[in-house]
């Protein structure tokens, strides 16, 4: 069994809400010594800002589903600021969300996910909120 240090990006939290099935469904099939770790990155862009209550309440929701999580912030680049903790703790994975419906912040998205990918020195898995479920009438 081996310490897998994994991190997970808050961007934004109620998408990060919307697949978090995924994730804990995701880190169940882990082994060995699972670290998880909250990962804000305080950034210039004015969007989505996220406080300390939003924060707290999404490390309560992953402790309800039996992971143990601590709550690390970065300031500046985002994509830099991931790479550095990832490379700092050695991480296993980098976790992070995505809502691909349009504007600005796909545009963004979609730049952070290709840089992760690009420069991360782990592997980089990026969950959708599924937009239609199979319940429904279309």
């Amino acid at each position: 069994m081996t310490d897998k240090n994994v991190i997970i990006v808050i961007t934004d939290i109620q998408i990060l809400r919307e697949v978090l099935p995924s994730i804990i469904e995701w880190m169940d099939k882990l082994t060995g010594d699972v670290k998880t770790i909250l990962l804000h990155v305080k950034t210039d862009i004015k969007t989505n800002i996220i406080n300390e209550t939003q924060l707290k309440e999404l490390m309560k929701e992953f402790a309800q589903h039996g992971i143990r999580t601590k709550l690390k912030q970065r300031t500046g680049s985002l994509s830099k600021e991931i790479i550095r903790e990832a490379r700092e703790i050695g991480a296993f994975a980098i976790l992070m969300s995505s809502d691909s419906r349009a504007g600005l912040s796909k545009a963004l998205a979609t730049t952070l996910i290709e840089e992760l990918i690009r420069y991360a020195p782990c592997p980089v898995v990026v969950f959708k909120p599924k937009l239609l479920k199979f319940s429904e009438k279309i």
